[in-house]
């Protein structure tokens, strides 16, 4: 079985390509950074028309696997998910999406797979856009929704930023009243090689797939001082009203389905100093 995953350079896409289980080889499409050494990966971009269904036509992959967004150019997280879909309606791959729990509103936690996505700012408002997009072109389709997704070692952006800041005795400041709950980006892998295994009318619709915890980002702050041994008094408690736009307040997530996988998500405070887990 081939797999091509989009966003083959970002911590998700990368994650999957490094962790393909046995059957399967995976593919990966890049853009402007480079893919991790030894994974076979094409430059496209795939806001352009028909630069998908090319690569996909060329390549024929069983399963494309669409982790590729903006965070910066939310019509371009909407135009390469549309592409995305339509060459996959197109050429007959089964598809699954990733998406995030920001396409809520944060007023009525926890969301299930059935809640109806409300969104109240620009990223939620594409990624909710573009979950349509999917199901239009492929009702067959499998849409992960995910939260904030870590790194073990710290390399995800989230992490890297308050780690490097920290250490060079930085303040940081992170919101201690807007509720998520993070998942390791191992986990997360794990968990959705696990769907893609299935038959294709069992991994249809909707997963939330997150971790066990809900934390706020100031919460997340503590747990990565307690990992990297970094000194938590630099932590500065703020509101996210002090942003000026709407953010959800609480998006966190609940499953009627993730029993049915093996695979589970561990706390984020789980693991030992510098990502090691406790054994």
């Amino acid at each position: 079985m081939r797999a091509l995953i989009t966003g083959g350079a970002g911590l998700v896409g990368s994650e999957l390509a490094r962790t393909a289980p046995a059957g399967w080889t995976a593919e990966v499409t890049i853009h402007r950074r480079p893919a991790a050494d030894g994974v076979k990966a094409h430059r496209a971009d795939l806001t352009q028309s028909l630069a998908f269904f090319q690569l996909a036509e060329r390549r024929r992959p069983d399963l494309v696997i669409h982790t590729a967004y903006s965070k910066t150019d939310h019509q371009a997280t909407i135009d390469s998910t549309t592409e995305v879909a339509a060459a996959c309606a197109a050429l007959d791959i089964a598809l699954i999406h990733f998406s995030t729990d920001a396409v809520f509103d944060g007023d009525n936690p926890p969301y299930s797979e059935d809640d109806v996505p409300d969104p109240i700012h620009p990223y939620g408002h594409a990624k909710a856009i573009a979950e349509v997009a999917v199901l239009e072109a492929c009702p067959e389709a499998s849409i992960i929704r995910t939260s904030l997704v870590l790194a073990a070692d710290g390399s995800d952006s989230t992490s890297r930023w308050a780690i490097e800041s920290m250490r060079a005795k930085e303040r940081v400041t992170f919101f201690d009243d807007e509720f998520r709950m993070p998942i390791l980006v191992d986990d997360l892998a794990a968990m959705t090689w696990e769907i893609a295994c299935m038959e294709p009318s069992d991994r249809r619709g909707f997963w939330h797939l997150c971790g066990p915890e809900r934390l706020s980002r100031a919460d997340v702050g503590e747990v990565l001082c307690e990992r990297f041994a970094l000194d938590s008094t630099l932590i500065e408690r703020a509101s996210s009203a002090t942003m000026g736009e709407p953010r959800p307040r609480d998006v966190s997530l609940t499953s009627t389905r993730v029993g049915s996988l093996s695979a589970r998500a561990r706390p984020i405070g789980s693991l030992g100093r510098h990502g090691q887990a406790f054994r």
